[in-house]
């Protein structure tokens, strides 16, 4: 993080888990303190008044909100749950606001490490505050500075493939071909390529492939389903077309891969 924040600075306040619905809104509201916001369920969308900025965070997500950064916000969809961390630090800059955004590929890993703050939190004692403290300075280090070349287009447009490629991996079951996400994110199966690829720079089609073979290595090593079995969980008819698939981009055949992530079995 690109801040000067260390952990002898820090300490700490509340850290609470709470849901947000369209009665339940955030704000309006001004923080003299650090506040680490962390969307676990469903979209919020939070808008920056001052600084003429919306965000929307779609789960696992969140920013690192600065003192004395205006802000009000409200689920998008029918509820969402969030955490709040609230912090001061010596080392901070009062002169700076905003906010900072966490790292799209640590995203998932700050989940966890938050999750684990929460429940240190939670337990009576004081003990583990020294643990808490290190703890969120780890998490810390998964935020910086936001693009602000990135414009309200781009974001909007990533929001939306984000979305949509969420809904498939938590119903890859029932996703046949492509058409069944664009549909999703409520585009045609054209635009949606297009979208993906202007957004992540590779094919959707690839995507959707990885994204089955994902969802097949983590129930090969975790579940005693059958090869055929998983197959059909993960969207394909066939299983010799997915242990095709997952040899081809695995290296390992899906028995090979079985055996290779329980070395303990």
């Amino acid at each position: 993080m690109n801040t000067s924040i260390q952990v002898s600075e820090l300490t700490l306040g509340k850290h609470q888990f709470g849901r947000v619905d369209q009665r339940m809104k955030i704000g309006p509201i001004t923080w003299p303190h650090h506040d680490l916001f962390w969307v676990h369920q469903g979209r919020i969308r939070l808008t920056f008044p001052d600084m003429a900025r919306e965000v929307v965070l779609d789960a696992p997500d969140g920013l690192l909100i600065l003192p004395g950064t205006a802000f009000w916000g409200k689920s998008v969809g029918s509820f969402a749950t969030a955490s709040v961390c609230h912090f001061e630090s010596a080392g901070y800059d009062a002169k700076d606001f905003g906010y900072l955004v966490a790292r799209p590929e640590e995203r998932l890993h700050l989940q966890n490490q938050i999750r684990l703050a929460m429940d240190l939190a939670a337990r009576p004692d004081d003990c583990h505050l020294s643990r808490r403290i290190r703890l969120l300075q780890s998490i810390l280090d998964g935020f910086d500075w936001p693009n602000t070349d990135l414009d309200a287009a781009s974001h909007d447009r990533a929001s939306q493939l984000t979305a949509a490629w969420r809904q498939a991996s938590d119903h890859i079951e029932d996703i046949r071909t492509l058409s069944d996400v664009a549909r999703l994110a409520g585009v045609s199966e054209s635009g949606f390529r297009k979208k993906h690829r202007e957004t992540h720079g590779n094919s959707a089609g690839d995507y959707l492939r990885d994204l089955r073979l994902k969802k097949g290595e983590e129930l090969l090593a975790t579940t005693g389903f059958s090869v055929a079995e998983i197959a059909m969980q993960i969207g394909y008819r066939h299983a010799e077309t997915f242990c095709a698939a997952f040899k081809k981009s695995r290296g390992l055949t899906a028995g090979q891969y079985r055996r290779w992530s329980k070395p303990f079995a």
